[in-house]
């Protein structure tokens, strides 16, 4: 009898992973298709104003913005969102570009460039699957195109620092300029990300929010250690 209860148990457990393995597949299947037809009928013009507001929110009223992204249950920040990593893809394609042409030493490689192009959407993707995943059997269940947009808005400030590296190929001076600048960016992206996880999970309590956020970031860096084998850097 109890072996049958075992049995029971065991066959209720791997109906259970294989429901919430199919439901993140079904997820991931509905984000990329979602994003695919996003980008089809994107006004850049309508898109890059509303990407001005959003910025100009975030510095004015951080967690503010960061609220306004989360409670957009309709995703109209998503495709504002994709554009943002875009531009991020097109900066550092474009600063790898001039390393090949300024620095003999650097020949252009296809491999190297794919990486580049993985590394922005990454550094989007990663932690937005980790909060997604984190997130999907609580109360506060999220989407995936929501926690991408959360987190390409907080991940602005590196973009910045991203278009600061190219003032560096004007004078080798400006990167005793430049290079405090980029860890004072990386700092505040951090500390956004800690707002988004609070606002995702819905804490309350500094204390729950900061275990929460500690344990986001944990795996973020397991992934990184990863991923940093296979020379993309997130």
């Amino acid at each position: 009898m109890e072996e049958n209860n075992e049995e029971v148990k065991q066959e209720e457990v791997k109906s259970e992973e294989t429901s919430k393995n199919e439901g993140i597949k079904n997820e991931a299947k509905e984000t990329f298709k979602q994003a695919k037809e996003q980008m089809k009928d994107i006004n850049f013009k309508e898109e890059a104003k509303k990407g001005k507001g959003l910025i100009g929110k975030l510095f004015k009223n951080p967690i503010g913005a960061i609220k306004e992204v989360i409670q957009d249950k309709d995703n109209k920040v998503f495709k504002t969102a994709l554009l943002i990593v875009a531009l991020w893809i097109v900066i550092v394609l474009v600063d790898y570009i001039i390393d090949c042409i300024v620095y003999k030493y650097i020949k252009f490689n296809i491999l190297t460039l794919i990486k580049n192009v993985l590394g922005p959407v990454a550094k989007v993707l990663v932690p937005a699957a980790i909060i997604y995943m984190l997130n999907k059997d609580k109360e506060s269940k999220t989407t995936m195109p929501t926690a991408i947009s959360a987190v390409a808005l907080v991940k602005i400030p590196l973009i910045i620092s991203a278009v600061l590296s190219l003032l560096t190929m004007i004078s080798s001076g400006m990167y005793y300029i430049v290079n405090p600048l980029k860890g004072f960016l990386g700092v505040i992206s951090t500390v956004l990300m800690f707002f988004v996880v609070k606002e995702m999970f819905n804490e309350k309590e500094n204390e729950q929010a900061i275990k929460t956020f500690a344990k986001v970031m944990a795996i973020y860096y397991i992934c990184y250690f990863v991923l940093s084998f296979l020379g993309i850097s997130i």
